[in-house]
């Protein structure tokens, strides 16, 4: 599977938790973030803001879908 594609259901995943606790919506950005940051200062693995981006934009559905549960 893409790499790209991976971030994406990652951040989708974490953060469509939120159905279940809203605060957990934040999962998704937190492991974007936290994840990247690990790569970088681990040197384990590569640094790309690209692949944050796309966790982000997993992140970012899941939200459009819980806030869209929580107000409709």
């Amino acid at each position: 599977m893409n790499d790209k594609a991976q971030h994406f259901i990652a951040g989708f995943l974490l953060s469509i938790l939120g159905l279940a606790w809203t605060p957990l919506i934040l999962l998704g950005f937190m492991f974007g973030i936290g994840k990247e940051a690990y790569d970088y200062i681990s040197g384990k693995g590569v640094s790309e803001w690209a692949d944050m981006a796309y966790t982000f934009y997993g992140a970012i559905l899941a939200l459009i879908i819980v806030l869209g549960g929580i107000i409709f």
